[in-house]
Formats: C-alpha cells, sequence, structure tokens
C-alpha cells in the first residue's frame, strides 16, 4: 500500500508539473509566434501603403514619430519610427527594416491573371515562382497566411484588382524552431530534474503514513493474538459447561459467538499481513484454469441443494505468475459470497478469460442493491445488507481480504449492479 502511495505522489506531482511546464512552454512560443506575426503583418501593410517601397526621402506616407506621433518631416526622423497602420498590430518598424525585410509585391487582375510583378527585393524565388505562388494564394481564398516561408497578406485595390504581398520569414521560422526546442529541451530537463528530487523525497513524505500504518497492522496483530486465548478459555469452558449440563441455548449462543469471534479474528490477522508486500519468492507460475476449475466444483454441490442455478465458463490453459494458495483464496471468497447472497432460486456465474489480461469474474442474482454503494463492499465491515449478514453469518471483511490478494498480485477488483438485481465482481490480473 506505501508503494502504491508513493507512486501515486510522484504521478501527482510529475504530472502538475507537466501541465504547468506545457502551459509555460506553449506560452511562451505562441507569445513570440504571435509578436514576430504582428510585426510582419506591419511590415505587410506599409509596403502595400507605400507601393511596395520603403521611402526614405521627404516625409514619406504613413510614417509618424514613434514619440509625438506627427508626421516626420524631412530628415527628420530619428531613432524608431512607427507605421500608423502597424501600431494597432503591435507592428514596430524603423528606418533600418527596409535593409532587413525581402520580399515580392504581385498585381493579379479580376481573372487571376499575374499583371505584375514586384521582386527586387527577394533573391531566394524567381519570377515564374511568385507566379505560381501567387496562383496558389488566390486559389486557396485565404486573405492572409504562409506559402512555403512567404507570410503574405492580400489586398483588394480600388479597380478591383488583387494585390498579393508576402514577406520572406525564413530567419523568423527558423527563431521560432530554435525556441521551441530550446523551451521544450529546458522543459524536459526541469522535469527529469524534479522527477529525481521527488523520488528522492518521497520517501519522507511518506514515511509519516507508513509508520502510521505499521502501527496500525501492528496493533491488530499484538490485539488478535491477545484475543486468541480469551476466546479460546471461553470456547472451552463453554464445552465443559455443556458435557456438565447438556444441551442449552445460552451455551450453544456462547458457542456460536466465540465462533463468530474467532473468525473475525483469523480473517483480522489475515487481511493485516495481505497489507505487505507479497514476496518474491511465493511467485510461482499457476495454472489459473485449473484452480478455477478445482474451486467451482467445491461450490456447485452447495448451490444446486439451496435450489441455485449454476454455472462456471473457464477458459483453458490459462496461467499467471502468483501465489496459488491466496488466488485459491480469492475465488473461494467471491464464490461463497455469491452464495450467500444470491436470493432464493436465483442464478450464480463464474467465468474466467484470457485476451490481453486474465479475468475473473463471479455473477450472481439477488434481492437488490443500489449500483451506487457497489464501491463501497470492499470497505472493512461494511455490509449493504446488515439484516441478510447476520443470517450468513457474514463479517464484512471477506471482500476486503479478496481486494487485497487482487492488488498484492498487481491486479485490480470492481463490483457492478447496473440493473439492481444482478451483481458482479470483476479481477482483472
Amino acid at each position: 500500500m506505501i508503494k502504491q502511495l508513493r507512486k501515486k505522489f510522484i504521478l501527482v506531482m510529475m504530472l502538475s508539473l507537466f501541465i504547468v511546464m506545457g502551459i509555460l512552454v506553449a506560452a511562451i512560443n505562441i507569445v513570440y509566434v504571435s509578436n514576430n506575426s504582428n510585426q510582419t503583418d506591419a511590415t505587410i501593410e506599409f509596403l502595400y501603403a507605400n507601393s511596395g517601397k520603403f521611402p526614405d526621402d521627404a516625409s514619406p506616407a504613413g510614417w509618424t514619430d514613434a514619440a509625438s506621433g506627427t508626421d516626420v518631416p524631412p530628415g527628420g526622423a530619428s531613432g524608431a519610427i512607427h507605421f500608423k497602420k502597424g501600431e494597432g498590430l503591435g507592428g514596430h518598424i524603423t528606418p533600418d527594416t527596409k535593409f532587413e525585410t525581402s520580399f515580392f509585391m504581385v498585381t493579379c487582375g479580376d481573372d487571376g491573371t499575374v499583371v505584375k510583378v514586384n521582386h527586387g527585393a527577394v533573391a531566394s524565388v524567381t519570377e515564374d515562382e511568385i507566379s505560381d505562388y501567387a496562383q496558389t494564394i488566390l486559389q486557396g481564398g485565404s486573405g492572409t497566411g504562409t506559402v512555403d516561408y512567404f507570410r503574405y497578406k492580400v489586398f483588394t485595390a480600388g479597380d478591383g484588382s488583387k494585390v498579393i504581398v508576402a514577406v520572406n520569414c525564413y530567419q523568423q521560422m527558423r527563431q521560432e524552431r530554435t525556441l521551441l526546442l530550446i523551451s521544450s529541451g529546458a522543459g524536459i530537463l526541469c522535469m527529469a530534474a524534479v522527477y529525481v528530487l521527488v523520488l528522492l523525497m518521497s520517501r519522507r513524505v511518506t514515511k509519516p503514513v507508513e509508520e502510521s500504518v505499521e502501527k496500525q497492522r501492528q496493533f491488530i496483530t499484538d490485539a488478535g493474538h491477545e484475543l486468541k486465548t480469551p476466546i479460546t478459555i471461553i470456547s472451552a469452558n463453554a464445552e465443559v459447561l455443556q458435557m456438565q449440563t447438556g444441551e442449552n441455548q445460552w451455551v450453544d449462543s456462547i458457542k456460536n459467538q466465540t465462533r463468530r469471534l474467532n473468525h473475525l479474528v483469523k480473517n483480522l490477522l489475515e487481511l493485516s499481513k495481505l497489507d505487505e508486500a507479497l514476496p518474491a519468492d511465493q511467485f510461482s507460475d499457476v495454472d489459473v484454469s485449473a484452480l478455477v476449475s478445482e474451486v467451482a466444483e467445491t461450490f456447485e454441490v452447495p448451490a444446486q441443494a439451496a435450489g441455485k442455478s449454476y454455472a462456471a465458463d473457464i477458459q483453458p490453459d490459462i496461467y499467471m505468475s502468483g501465489s496459488r494458495d491466496e488466488l485459491y483464496k480469492l475465488v473461494s471468497i467471491l464464490l461463497d459470497n455469491a452464495l450467500k447472497y444470491t436470493n432464493d432460486g436465483g442464478d450464480i456465474k463464474v467465468s474466467l478469460t484470457k485476451h490481453r489480461r486474465v479475468t475473473l469474474s463471479v455473477c450472481n442474482t439477488c434481492d437488490g442493491i443500489d449500483p451506487e454503494k457497489t464501491s463501497r463492499l470492499f470497505e472493512r465491515f461494511y455490509r449493504a445488507d446488515e439484516s441478510r449478514s447476520r443470517e450468513t453469518g457474514g463479517s464484512g471483511i471477506g471482500l476486503s481480504i479478496a481486494q487485497a490478494i487482487v492488488e498484492r498480485h498487481g491486479g485490480k477488483i470492481s463490483a457492478s449492479a447496473e440493473d439492481g438485481w444482478t451483481i458482479t465482481f470483476t479481477a482483472v490480473f
């Protein structure tokens, strides 16, 4: 149980870190890519407004001073300047932008025919390739986007013609990929470092729980052994008293209750041992098919004698690694539970199958059970029907033992009662 708790602690910590790191890395890259896109869009807007060139003489149209927001006078541009249309997009353009920008501009007629190509500021593509890009962009029907390593935008001129301005974003894309790799790598290294720290610290974190569980287990063991002696004495005295006085309902009651108490103490001691990890030397290759068949046969006669329908569907030649004694007890507990709580004239069915995993299933009809309570059936001393349990002599601890056995073998057990009248216990290994 402590190992499972430690694994869950590590899993929760690493999952939380993974989510936080994922959000952080994604946010950094999204903001960076968005900023680059806004900058490129601002440049495209500027080029379109200035007919595909970066003006550098007498107060170019669309340029404003970054500080005052007024038009730049001839020769008055100093430092950073902004383009009005790019301001809302977050674009930042300086006089050096024209030396850093590779672009082409294509004008197309109403029918999509290329009328004019401006490719003086790009060397990586030819005029024919630019024409092909223009056709691809127009056929795509998108007003903005990316084709290869060019980010483009389509404008509609006053005469109805289409103007495509595309800026080379190769360096930006490389920087974006580099940032993604670096940030992802840093996130992975950070997670690896935290995993090592969490792995080392998990034992310290779970140590108080481990000590508490160990004290509880030791208490149950000590109390069980202390109870054995008075139970044995009471039982022996009752036997002697019955021999002296003959049959007596009070003596019979004492004997029944001591037997019940003795059975409960044995189950508690066994459950306490099952909380510990199963030693490796107790594992062996078990023929589960033969084991389940053997247990199922022992319950067939009692079930038929009680007037209950009994069926077994066991797939042959199923093997698994585990403790034969514990698996035998598991099947016995589930079938005994089914025999006790099946309604008069009801049905019991046990099945064993293997596809990818070994699955043991015990199903029986009952007088009715709340489907929402099935998850509580494995709680210690929990009984869905108190009066029924008294009749059958149940202590409410058998299914807890079954669950402990399944978990010691690395499996999971569950109970379901979809219709409220049939309950199925399923153990998957």
